[in-house]
């Protein structure tokens, strides 16, 4: 019900594109894994009363977006509703030829090139259908890919009159950081529409089916050779089928633009001059460390990007600018959306930047060791490697087997966009020309189209046997020729075994993504002082615990946070210092307690020592004594102990009774006293000369808390 309500609102919505500045629409998504896509004559409604016939899917311009999740499985039925030609053209190999019959290229996904996958040979003739098997493995990463035609002889009359849609590989939950993750996305079908030079390639079927014996009235073609049904010929740039739609943000809030671009001859260089862009993946494939500022993009034939940006209040333009100075051969400049920020009191906060977890053909190649390589040179047009493809002989140009690493060295690709299908390559070296910092040595890619005239690059062998495509994505030169095979030979699911030894974290097959990996965190919403403002957000991963107090939102008791801290510090302050009052409180009243003591009693006679058994005796420095000399180990032993030396009766056992033994410090700097039985008076006797162990043992009427104390 979902997919029929987006579907119709597109149609209404893209009926009303001959006026510039329509609100902006996206095409509906199809999430089944059953889904069924019809081929068929449409007649689009283009800007300034443009009327035009063309093929399409599914009734509208272009086609709706597919979205899968890795692991799962496409099961999509094409139908194919073109009438069939009055004169077969399939007696001839490279050329505008065959445009009754279709079929559906997955561009930028990592599966089997095998019927019934993705295999570019199959064939789905007028009146017919096909079921398209698409298994994407569990460790497919997710991106942003699409689909278009691509059955030899008729790809560029299909996909250059607008053919094409999205196909998204899903973020399965926890993938990405939530900053990222939770991000409201846009999807932008870029599309390149040249009615003059779609008439021409419709021109060039028509001669060739003259050449193969038809004539004029069979080989008309009814769609592009006769020119619009009505207006002027149009070469301009549509958003979703619309011409400058109108896009309405949150100002200061950040955007995920998932961004496609379908043509067939021509490269842009989309920028938001006045608002924060940020680059997050490309082709389908997220950087190594995401996202990275940007200044302007570079998108050729088939090319994706995924765009994070930020506006301030305000009306601004995404636009395909050229650099000042820069005249390339093949772009095109044009208007491409209208963005209205509103202000709603929001502020720009900091994304993070992060690392995704990396299926294992997708580890950082960039130090790899290479174990064959392919040199291709692109041009001039219909030549690659000084060779035009043969159809019938299947030809291959070259044989590798799985589970290899292969330096791709690539000249020609500032007039030829180099594609290659099935395998992704990474750029190895810095580009003569990085286009503002756009192309990086690290950065993946499935097409390749620059300023510069040639590139480095490597690619892992993944998986996946058959024939590997390559070919220019300037999709009529593919049609004449311009293609070449790489058939890919060894066991079925083999993987490049060192991608572990390069990146221990990476996974493949059956094995679970790990979480983003943060290299610096970023900031969130919050409210401080009744007002929007940005605080660090919460580590994703275990790190050191961040114990400062965070901001409460819509609230004014966070301005007492610092005072309840202090509370608390003065709490844990006055428990130690109650306790020590008390304990020097006891003490004075011990040492008053003693002194008085002295004073009174006559028992206390340091020259006359009494008459006691030395074997019942138990010393103890006195109150008054403490701290006035250091005490020995000896004097510490625990009350409780259970060595028969501690006892009471073996203590003097210990030390010599020796006269001449060394004193310790004590003795030397205070009088021995020794404490004896207390008479029953309650009086203390002492002895000043006794050579006995002082301890902590209690006498048989002296009070055991007193000596718990010492």
């Amino acid at each position: 019900m979902g997919a029929l309500t987006s579907f119709v609102m597109f149609s209404l919505a893209f009926c009303k594109c001959a006026q510039t500045g329509a609100p902006f629409i996206e095409p509906p998504t199809y999430r089944s894994e059953h889904t069924t896509l019809t081929f068929a004559e449409y007649t689009m409604q283009g800007p300034d009363g443009f009327t035009q016939l063309t093929r399409s899917f599914d009734g509208m311009f272009g086609g709706p977006t597919l979205r899968v999740q890795p692991g799962s499985t496409l099961y999509l039925t094409v139908h194919n509703q073109l009438t069939p030609e009055k004169v077969s053209t399939s007696g001839s190999t490279n050329g505008i030829l065959r445009i009754d019959s279709t079929n559906i290229h997955t561009h930028g996904l990592h599966i089997s090139p095998l019927s019934p996958g993705d295999d570019m040979f199959t064939k789905i003739g007028p009146g017919t259908s096909y079921e398209y098997i698409f298994e994407i493995p569990k460790d497919h990463m997710p991106g942003t890919h699409w689909y278009h035609p691509h059955f030899h002889g008729s790809t560029a009359l299909h996909t250059g009159g607008g053919a094409a849609g999205f196909l998204i590989v899903d973020d399965p939950p926890g993938y990405l950081p939530p900053a990222i993750e939770n991000l409201e996305e846009f999807l932008l079908v870029i599309t390149h529409l040249n009615s003059q030079l779609m008439k021409l390639y419709s021109s060039m079927y028509e001669q060739n089916c003259k050449v193969l014996g038809g004539s004029d009235l069979d080989c008309h073609d009814k769609f592009w050779a006769s020119g619009p049904l009505n207006g002027a010929p149009i070469d301009t740039l549509l958003v979703n089928g619309l011409q400058e739609p109108r896009l309405e943000i949150v100002a200061n809030r950040w955007y995920r633009l998932r961004l496609l671009f379908s043509s067939i001859d021509v490269a842009i260089s989309p920028v938001i001059s006045g608002c924060t862009t940020k680059l997050l993946a490309k082709d389908g494939v997220y950087l190594h460390q995401a996202p990275r500022d940007l200044v302007r993009g570079f998108m050729g034939p088939g090319n994706r990007a995924d765009w994070l940006i930020n506006c301030p209040p305000g009306t601004w333009q995404l636009e395909s600018k050229l650099r000042e100075g820069d005249s390339l051969k093949f772009h095109f400049e044009a208007q491409l959306l209208t963005i209205v920020a509103a202000d709603q009191g929001e502020v720009a906060c900091a994304l993070p930047t992060f690392s995704v977890s990396r299926p294992c053909y997708l580890v950082d190649l960039t130090h790899a060791e290479a174990t064959s390589s392919l040199n291709w040179v692109l041009g001039p047009t219909p030549y690659l490697n000084n060779k035009v493809f043969e159809h019938e002989e299947h030809e291959v140009a070259a044989c590798v087997e799985l589970g290899r690493v292969v330096d791709l060295d690539v000249i020609g690709i500032d007039e030829h966009p180099f594609h290659i299908h099935i395998n992704p390559f990474q750029l190895t070296n810095e580009l003569s020309d990085s286009y503002d910092g756009y192309f990086a040595a690290g950065d993946w890619h499935d097409t390749l189209f620059t300023v510069g005239h040639r590139a480095q690059a490597r690619m892992i062998t993944d998986h996946f046997g058959g024939e590997m495509v390559v070919h220019c994505h300037f999709l009529a030169h593919e049609d004449f020729g311009m293609m070449h095979l790489i058939r890919l030979e060894g066991e079925e699911g083999t993987h490049y075994p060192k991608s572990k030894e390069i990146d221990r974290q990476c996974f493949w097959d059956d094995e679970t993504f790990g979480p983003p990996t943060i290299i610096q965190h970023g900031e969130e919403q919050a409210v401080c002082d009744d007002q929007a403002c940005c605080s660090s957000t919460a580590p994703t991963q275990p790190a050191a615990k961040d114990n400062s107090p965070k901001p409460k939102a819509a609230s004014t008791e966070g301005d007492d946070l610092p005072y309840e801290y202090l509370l608390l510090a003065l709490i844990w302050l006055l428990i130690p210092g109650s306790i020590l009052v008390i304990g020097l409180a006891v003490l004075l009243k011990r040492l008053a307690q003693a002194w008085l003591q002295r004073r009174s009693s006559p028992s206390i006679q340091p020259s006359v020592p009494p008459a006691r058994s030395p074997a019942r005796s138990s010393t103890r420095r006195p109150p008054f004594m403490l701290g006035r000399a250091k005490s020995n180990a000896l004097d510490r032993q625990p009350l409780t102990s259970s060595r028969r030396s501690d006892s009471p009766k073996h203590r003097g056992k210990n030390l010599p009774r020796s006269t001449s033994a060394p004193k310790r410090l004590s003795e030397i700097a205070s009088p021995r006293v020794v404490l004896t039985d207390t008479p029953k008076d309650g009086s203390l006797s002492s002895s000043g000369n006794e050579d006995v162990e002082s301890g902590c043992t209690p006498s048989k009427n002296l009070a055991l808390s007193s000596c718990q104390r010492l």
